[in-house]
């Protein structure tokens, strides 16, 4: 089977789980890495392979490339994953699907109208907690969902804004705790537990600092489809915390999603189905972004819908969007 061509673009942190995941995958072969800055594209091709690049349209018009992960900061995403599904590439993109609704729905006409997938890097859907949750609440195995609390409390400050300057401004990162740390367990709540129909939220920089502009934490109350209804918490300002929990209270028993596994809690007893579970720096990334790049490309392969295409990923955009909107007023995400 020929393998596919791959390009990175963007050789910053996380784009080190695509190197990785492109490497170790039977179906690609990584040909370019594409980075602003050359000394990143080269010193990511020396470890992961492929040529340096600095200018991504130098690849478009090339038929060897056939899938381009899409690695940049988050107000570049929309323009880049148009560019190159025009020329007939096959798009993963890191999250956000887009910095706001409207450049979603631009990147997702064009995915229809180009006929190429448009993938979105939502890879905690992946994990076993994840997987082990959707499959009990799908099959009504606890009964009706009622009530969810979703929480994240990690710890963003200093360094992380300055070594990345796009960070922090409404105008580049679309926001801050909410749309970066926390859109991952709001796709994971919705994902789990349905769409979310309307809310109430307050989001605000806490912290006395001016290392960014954009929110650092939010209160959010959620209502969903069949009428059950949530709570989030959400930070950055948790020093030395790495925390993302979705609890799921059901009728007939209680599932919690944490980054270790899936802890179901009935009145018989509790159960715990353990995740695999990343260390170091970046451990709240968790393990999975190579199963979901490598079911994209199964996906490609077979012309078979993808698990988080750009329809899935929008919305998390529209809650992040709603959030971001409620200023304490109920909001309804359409």
């Amino acid at each position: 089977m020929k393998k596919f061509g791959v390009a990175i673009i963007g050789c910053g942190a996380v784009a080190k789980n695509h190197g990785k995941a492109v490497n170790a995958s039977k179906q690609a072969d990584l040909l370019y890495c594409i980075d602003l800055d050359a000394k990143k594209a080269q010193e990511f091709c020396a470890v992961y392979g492929g040529t340096p690049l600095v200018d991504y349209h130098e690849i478009l018009d090339d038929p060897s490339v056939d899938i381009v992960h899409i690695v940049t900061p988050h107000f570049t995403h929309a323009d880049i994953a148009i560019d190159c599904m025009l020329h007939g590439k096959q798009v993963f993109c890191e999250k956000p699907l887009a910095i706001n609704v409207s450049d979603g729905q631009r990147m997702i006409a064009v995915s229809r109208k180009t006929g190429c997938y448009l993938g979105i890097c939502f890879q905690n859907r992946m994990n076993d907690a994840s997987v082990a949750a959707k499959d009990l609440i799908d099959r009504e195995v606890y009964g009706q969902v009622l009530s969810v609390v979703a929480t994240v409390r990690w710890d963003r400050h200093g360094e992380y804004y300055s070594k990345s300057p796009w960070r922090g401004q409404y105008d580049t990162e679309g926001g801050g705790c909410i749309i970066n740390q926390s859109i991952h367990t709001i796709d994971l709540m919705q994902y789990l537990c349905g769409k979310v129909t309307e809310l109430t939220a307050i989001d605000a920089h806490m912290r006395e600092t001016h290392d960014y502009e954009v929110d650092d934490s939010c209160m959010a109350n959620f209502v969903f489809t069949n009428g059950a209804t949530g709570v989030g918490y959400f930070t950055n300002c948790a020093k030395l915390c790495k925390t993302a929990d979705v609890e799921i209270i059901c009728e007939k028993g209680a599932l919690l999603v944490s980054q270790k596994g899936l802890t179901i809690t009935t009145t018989e007893g509790s159960s715990f189905i353990p995740s695999e579970v990343a260390t170091g720096e970046k451990s709240e990334w968790g393990l999975s972004h190579g199963r979901l790049i490598e079911a994209f490309y199964t996906a490609v392969a077979t012309n078979k819908p993808f698990l988080v295409d750009g329809t899935a990923a929008l919305e998390a955009v529209k809650i992040i969007q709603a959030l971001q909107y409620s200023k304490g007023k109920t909001v309804k995400v359409k």
